[in-house]
């Protein structure tokens, strides 16, 4: 059976090799970092709560679902109930709404366990001995027969198909290819928007969901400090409490250290939620623009909007004669930038590959 190797271990690259694993694949997995999940990133207390500073819910996404149904992975339903908060700007008071009003009532879910439930069910699937952490890719070259890449230490593997799953603006700058693509992929590459490239998650965990307590649903949407978002965060469990959202940073707030960060969020939190906003266990914060192997700089996304030429047909061409093949949230036109988007990813890229591998073998 042909060998293949996969680029990335988020949940694209894992979905990818779990599903050419069940087909009697050889494949084995090449991951960058010092840890598996991408853009998924579930920090887990003593206490049990799952600080999510990445990818986090789940909509009515069918191959998502499917996914953790075949793995055995449970949902639990975001809290939906009291009131919420919204603020339209530091000039006047915030206002109050019932959550289902700001909401639209729209169910959405949680992964039992931390969204990494996932990425760690995934990569026992696949099997330890088949990937590879802190394994940078540099250069990947078509040798006829077969592809050969290089990582940054000089290591070689040769593989007769090769999925590469890293967001394709970070693979149009960090990968040489041989011979170049003679076509205007990697043009469209640099110019695709890069999902959470430009986000700051934070998560902080507290001994009591004081909010609940006050008919608050922890919910709340800010335009006037650094907290956009945030929401109710306590685990499927009931025994572990915490608030989930994002940041708006301005220029001043990078140069601050964690802790300088972490005192203005919490003093947007009690002007929200109340004093007892200051009670705080833990704080978690991950700025995903200084991740290098999610984004290429703190310019990554500047000057695209939002989804731009995600799934374009360009950037999941197949090259180097049907020998390199693309997948990642970003290559999907469903749910492009989203876990949903990395899964359907996954079964494309895959049905690619043995569709060329059927017609290689006629």
């Amino acid at each position: 059976m042909d060998n293949i190797l996969v680029i990335g271990g988020g949940l694209s690259g894992l979905t990818t090799a779990y599903l050419l694993k069940k087909q009697g694949f050889s494949v084995t997995v090449l991951e960058a970092n010092n840890y598996f999940g991408g853009r998924i990133k579930t920090i887990k207390t003593s206490s049990g709560a799952c600080l999510e500073l990445g990818a986090t819910w789940v909509f009515y996404d069918s191959n998502l679902r499917t996914l953790l149904n075949e793995l055995g992975l449970k949902l639990y339903e975001q809290y939906n109930i009291g009131n919420a908060i919204y603020e339209l700007s530091n000039k006047q008071p915030p206002e109050v709404f019932n959550v289902l009003e700001l909401t639209g009532g729209q169910k959405y879910y949680k992964i039992v366990g931390g969204a990494s439930s996932i990425i760690n069910k995934l990569s026992e699937a696949v099997g330890i001995q088949n990937l590879n952490q802190n394994t940078i890719v540099s250069s990947i070259e078509d040798k006829g027969e077969y592809i050969e890449l290089i990582t940054s230490t000089g290591q070689s593997y040769e593989a007769d198909y090769v999925i590469s799953t890293i967001p394709p603006n970070l693979l149009q700058a960090s990968i040489t290819f041989k011979p170049e693509f003679l076509d205007s992929s990697n043009s469209y590459r640099k110019q695709t928007h890069t999902w959470m490239g430009e986000s700051i998650k934070f998560s902080v965990e507290y001994r009591a969901p004081f909010w609940r307590e006050a008919n608050l649903a922890g919910f709340a949407v800010s335009m006037a400090g650094i907290v956009r978002e945030v929401q109710d965060h306590v685990n499927a469990e009931g025994n572990a409490f915490a608030l989930v959202g994002f940041l708006n940073l301005k220029e001043e707030h990078y140069n601050l250290t964690k802790d300088e960060r972490r005192k203005i969020v919490i003093r947007d939190l009690v002007r929200l939620f109340g004093e007892k906003s200051t009670q705080v266990i833990n704080y978690e914060e991950l700025i995903w623009s200084r991740q290098a192997y999610t984004s290429v700089n703190a310019n990554t996304n500047k000057g695209l909007f939002a989804h731009q030429n995600n799934g374009h047909k360009e950037i999941v061409k197949p090259q180097m004669n049907q020998k390199l093949f693309f997948a990642g949230t970003e290559t999907s036109n469903v749910s492009p930038g989203y876990m949903e988007g990395a899964v359907i990813s996954a079964h494309t890229a895959v049905r690619r590959v043995v569709n060329q591998l059927a017609k290689k073998n006629n």
